[in-house]
């Protein structure tokens, strides 16, 4: 066996080589696009071009250096295959095949533009080989992996300890699926390594693409088929990119729409998503390059056809993920499993957040009064550095915040009808001062970003603290430290969520501040020990700057080294991790703080799996229609990185803002995974209630009220992002890809989906009273009328333009046809005001049905006590799916089998009623029926809309109706077949084999249209034994049986006795059917007996209820029990669990069940299809 490639290696040091001595020379030739120049000759020349150089008289190092008139061609990787002589013979080994060029050679040429490099600092570091593994996880994934085996380079190290499928490579390949190797084009051979294509129709072509492998620069090019690009943020752009340079680079960058859009923000995301030009196919790609440093990701039409995309990188490796599918959103959850799925905030996150620069605790107060005085929903509140005494990070102002702990603990009491959270602001820049605890224990524990340029000190930088420093999160004791840092600002504030800033790391000077003196320049006045290990000067000319300003730009010298034994583990390569490190240490250190209760963490840097720990704001935005609209694009790009819950500034944090704009915004931000309003304290105020017009103030109460409404289902998804990843809000071509009109900017940047449910179309423009949207070829409905708006046409692939009329105060949201939305609203009960009301509050669920008649939903039910990762086999919360189909709305449960009863009562694990829109007319409806868990059928009551289709359920004497206890409810007319009262009788009935064997014909009792009929063979196989078989006569349709593995002898009649001798016995013809059997010859005292109990056969589903003359029950068998059964209900599935079963009924639709009860020696069973 050879030894596998992981996909996430363990946290060893990152400059340890790409390990391989477990693989056999024979895989290693496999795998190895290695030993790329051979011949001896070609090196010669190589070497001879070297030694002239070399042999001139070295000169000082210039600085800067000069662009050279002439590359100098010291990187044997890059070629350019227009540029050739043919008077060498050369042999390149690819996958263990050898292609050999005859009288070849290739000549060197500038790259594309020029790149200062100065020959002293790259000849040491120049790459002989390569080596390049193509790992093959499964069909829809391939990693490639380019490593230098004779020079350590840096790797990005992984995070986390996520759950992740794809562990390991299934196998190493000789020649992986999907990758041809170009051999000859237009007559001569292309040295490139490799087409990565799908039915020999290149997806990624690397042949006649730049290759470029320095110690400090790496240049990776591909050729796409087509331009339909989407990701690579942080920025402020468009969702489809257009041919330009964007920059990935963490730092601190206000996001100005009218500032260049290629310049990276507060996080970097290596991620693009591609759409194929096939369109038979509609596939996609999506491609992850693995790389923390800075680098400038590029792309331009390419001179024949497609879209060519260049990734300039100054160090590490070339670690390229590739996914291919036709579903984006399958390739998004494969890209997440890889990087790590989205953490879960509690579901006061999913509420309304109010936030401003300057606040104090008389104005945290006053926005709970202001809130209550209007009536307006919120849930949290934040606080900036403000907060802080002089600035120092975890300290308390003594006299803004004086109080703020009683504050918060009011915030927190249910009973003065408050019920809200508070969010307080942490900054990793730490004060130097023997008076700051932590920096202390920084110092005592080593814990510390050091300094290159003073010798064994920590680095030092400016921040509102005054001097401070960094932890190094790459050591265990930093984590320590932060995580009793958070715990002692906890019993002094009593927060509820930390919201981490200043984490690109920025402060005030750029690398090594020159405006104060440190006692590291004394120190280094009175030592001349230099650094052995660290180069202050390493970076300061570097081939290729990625970025408009320096590196070190408003953050830490690039020199500037974390712990780890090797040369790497400096700012220069780890720089874009820093926010990802300390999102992960706030996540970790919050776990003890909170015991069992979910907590709320935001971080401004971000870098890919940051999403397993934190949410993320859009920081720092302006308030203009401009960025307004571009916090669309944004959203939908975070849902692609993994951070689903994620929201722009409601208003803009800088500038102020009309009435009106402020207004529309708030209806967009209604609609954003995380809804916050944050100003800069040099800004009007963007309060919801900032309004002098009260109408104005109606306007944004009724925006965030409508939030409310929807706070479960969206919570739900978020939730769902959890368990499975992929993006809650996208663009609308992930539902229908085949729509050209859904690749245009003006559709992607303007409208957006909720979770394939939920179609919102704002208004983004001034003095925009109708808009006009585009509506694909699909049946939509209104969300408030519950009007049809369009229908789908079989006849047509284009959809269609319409016009709605947009009021201010008004946003139009569609319901896409198949959903099922959870909604929550006060029409019977108090106001919401946060959401904890909603807990008192049960849920109308809306049944939108496509052209099909079908319609899916799901439904998560949980309280504040989770721990912050879920775990089905604890109870903790409860998952429900919902299905609706053939006028059957069915509830199952995926989780929460045992979900313990509250102190109080949770309803929202209730509804109130069903609507169900555009119930086709053509149906009558004459009946509507409960079912629950026990199979016990209960007629609801139903009102039909005279002018619309819409049909509303409820229970009127119960008013509620319980998920955890409902297994259906189905609706019809008296011409379909009434499951309410299913009934069904023997139309023929004949004894054989000397009445030994029963053959019967039954049918339900419904009209010969619907009519459903069954066969039925009881056979008495021994004095004791009788095999009974029910089995559907449905005509076309085979069902399921089990193989049979029973000796057929066991089968084979042993009696002379009848089937009555024996006491079974069955109703007589045109009677309602049942079977039981009795003691011998007494057929009074009954066994067993499923008279006067019902029975329900159809198709997956198939349930038969009879009475037993015992008590006791045992087996049903493997679980974790007592021998004896106890009353309740029990599952047969086989499945991997620690999870005792109590007898609470599950509700899963792929189960077989037991019912058993005391009362009435009452037992049931449920099948889900196949022959009873």
């Amino acid at each position: 066996m050879t030894e596998e490639f992981p996909l996430h290696e363990e946290a060893v040091p990152a400059s340890e080589p790409l390990a391989t001595s477990g693989i056999p020379e024979t895989d290693k030739k496999r795998v190895m696009i290695g030993s790329a120049i051979g011949g001896g000759i070609f090196l010669g020349v190589l070497v001879a071009i070297i030694v002239l150089v070399s042999t001139e008289k070295p000169k000082p190092k210039p600085r800067p250096p000069p662009v050279p008139s002439v590359y100098p061609h010291y990187n044997p990787f890059y070629v350019d295959t227009f540029a050739r002589e043919t008077d060498r013979r050369i042999k390149i080994t690819l996958i263990n095949r050898r292609a050999e060029l005859e009288n070849g050679t290739f000549h060197f040429s500038d790259p594309y533009g020029y790149i200062p490099i100065v020959k002293e600092d790259y000849e040491n570091h120049e790459p002989k080989r390569l080596e390049v593994f193509v790992l093959e996880y499964d069909e829809h994934l391939t990693r490639l992996f380019y490593t230098d085996p004779d020079l350590e380079r840096w790797r990005v190290p992984y995070f986390g300890n996520h759950s992740d499928p794809y562990a390991q490579a299934s196998r190493y390949t000789q020649n992986p699926s999907g990758f041809h190797l170009n051999e000859k084009v237009n007559g001569s051979f292309q040295w490139n390594y490799f087409s990565h294509s799908i039915s020999f129709t290149p997806i990624i072509d690397t042949h006649d693409c730049r290759l470029q492998y320095f110690d400090k620069y790496i240049e990776f090019e591909a050729l796409l088929d087509r331009d339909f690009i989407y990701g690579m943020g942080e920025r402020i752009e468009s969702f489809h990119l257009k041919n330009d340079n964007y920059s990935l680079w963490n730092r601190f960058h206000p996001a100005d729409h009218d500032s260049d859009t290629e310049v990276g923000m507060y996080g970097s995301h290596p991620f693009i998503l591609n759409r194929l030009t096939d369109t038979k196919r509609h596939d996609f790609i999506g491609l992850f390059m693995r790389n923390s440093n800075a680098m400038i990701f590029s792309m331009w039409d390419h001179v024949n056809n497609g879209t060519t995309i260049n990734y300039k990188m100054i160090g590490g490796v070339i670690d390229l993920f590739i996914f291919h599918t036709a579903d984006p959103q399958y390739i998004l959850r494969k890209y997440h499993s890889v990087i790590g799925r989205p953490y879960i905030p509690p579901v006061w996150a999913m509420g309304f957040h109010q936030a401003r620069e300057n606040y104090s605790v008389a104005d945290l107060e006053e926005v709970i009064k202001k809130h209550k005085e209007h009536e307006i929903p919120v849930d949290a509140l934040w606080a900036d550095q403000q907060m802080y005494e002089n600035g120092w990070p975890f300290t308390v102002n003594s006299h803004s915040f004086k109080g703020i702990k009683d504050l918060v603990t009011r915030m927190h009491d249910h009973q003065k009808g408050i019920d809200m959270y508070f969010v307080a602001v942490a900054t990793p820049g730490l004060p130097k001062d023997e008076k700051y605890k932590y920096y202390l224990e920084a110092v005592k524990e080593e814990a510390l970003v050091m300094s290159a340029v003073h010798f064994d000190h920590p680095f030092e930088g400016m921040t509102l603290a005054g001097v401070s420093v960094w932890l190094d999160f790459f050591l265990y004791n930093s984590t320590t430290i932060w995580a009793s840092a958070l715990h002692d600002f906890y019993d002094k504030t009593m927060y509820d969520g930390i919201w981490l800033t200043e984490n690109e790391p920025f402060h005030r000077c750029n690398g090594e501040c020159s405006s104060f003196t440190t006692e590291a320049d004394a120190d280094d006045a009175k030592s001349s020990i230099p650094n052995p290990f660290h180069n202050s000067s390493e970076f300061e000319y570097i081939p290729y700057r990625p970025t408009i300003d320096p590196l070190d730009w408003d953050t830490l010298h690039m020199a500037a080294y974390h712990y780890g034994d090797d040369m790497f583990h400096k700012q220069y390569y780890a720089h874009n991790l820093y926010g990802l490190q300390l999102a992960q240490a706030t996540y970790e250190g919050l776990v003890g703080n909170f015991e069992n209760r979910r907590f709320f963490v935001a971080s401004r840097s971000t870098w890919p799996g940051s999403g397993q720990y934190a949410s993320h704001w859009l920081a720092n935005n302006y308030g203009n229609w401009e960025s307004m609209r571009a916090s669309i694009a944004s959203v939908m790009n975070f849902n692609m990185f993994g951070i689903p819950h994620v929201g722009a500034p409601i208003g803009g944090f800088y500038n102020d803002v009309t009435d009106e704009m402020l207004i529309r915004w708030f209806e967009l931000g209604a609609f954003y995974p995380l809804m916050l309003s944050f100003s800069s304290v040099g800004a009007r105020r963007k309060e919801a209630y900032a309004f002098t017009n009260i109408e104005h103030i109606d306007y944004v109460r009724k925006a965030i009220y409508e939030r409310y409404c929807l706070l479960r289902f969206m919570y739900t998804k978020i939730f769902e992002s959890h368990l499975w990843g992929g993006a809650v809000v996208h663009p609308l071509f992930f539902d229908f890809n085949e729509d050209p009109r859904l690749y245009t900017r003006e559709v992607l940047d303007s409208t957006f989906m909720w979770a394939s449910s939920l179609y919102i179309i704002p208004s983004l423009i001034p003095h925009q009273t109708t808009v006009r949207a585009y509506l694909p070829n699909w049946r939509w409905y209104d969300l408030r009328t519950y009007n049809l708006i369009t229908t789908y046409s079989p006849l047509s692939k284009e959809g269609v333009f319409y016009d709605f009329e947009q009021p201010l105060g008004h946003i139009t949201v569609l319901i896409k046809g198949g959903t099922i939305i959870p909604y929550q609203n006060d029409a019977h009960h108090s106001k919401i005001m946060n959401t904890r009301d909603l807990e008192i509050i049960p849920a109308r669920i809306i049944v939108a049905p496509d052209h099909t008649g079908k319609a899916v939903g799901s439904m998560v039910v949980d309280t504040e006590g989770i721990r912050p990762t879920p775990d089905p086999e604890s109870d903790t919360y409860r998952h429900y799916t919902f299905t609706y189909m053939n006028q059957i709305f069915r509830i199952n449960k995926l989780a929460g089998f045992g979900f313990p009863t509250p102190e109080r009562r949770y309803e929202f694990d209730e509804f109130y009623e069903i609507l169900i829109l555009d119930n086709f007319s053509q149906h009558q409806v004459d009946f509507v029926c409960l079912m629950d868990m026990s199979m016990k059928k209960k007629n609801l009551k139903y009102l039909k809309a005279e002018h619309s289709n819409l049909l509303t359920i409820f229970d009127e004497d119960m008013n509620k109706m319980p998920m955890a206890q409902l297994e259906s409810i189905v609706w019809g007319s008296k011409e379909q077949h009434d499951f309410c009262q299913f009934r069904v009788q023997i139309e023929e009935l004949k004894l054989l084999d000397q009445d030994r064997v029963m053959s019967a014909k039954l049918a339900t009792m419904d009209p010969d249209s619907y009519r459903l009929r069954y066969s039925l063979t009881a056979t008495a196989l021994t004095d004791r034994v009788v095999h009974l078989e029910i089995e559907k006569n449905e005509p076309g349709v085979k069902e399921w049986r089990v193989p049979e593995v029973i000796d057929s002898e066991v089968k084979k009649v042993k009696t002379r006795k009848t089937l009555d001798a024996v006491g079974f016995g069955a109703s007589k013809v045109n009677e309602d059917f049942f079977f039981e059997m009795s003691e011998e010859y007494d057929p009074h005292d009954f066994l067993i007996t499923t008279r006067n109990q019902p029975f329900v056969y159809v198709r997956n589903f198939i349930h038969v209820k009879f009475l037993a003359s015992g008590r006791h029950v045992f087996g049903l068998g493997e679980r974790v029990n007592r021998f004896e059964l106890a009353d309740g209900t029990y599952s047969v599935w086989n499945y991997d669990t620690m999870h005792e079963e109590t007898g609470v009924p599950p509700g899963n639709p792929c189960t077989c069940l037991l019912y058993t009860s005391d009362a009435a020696d009452d037992m049931q069973c449920v099948d889900l299809g196949g022959r009873r």
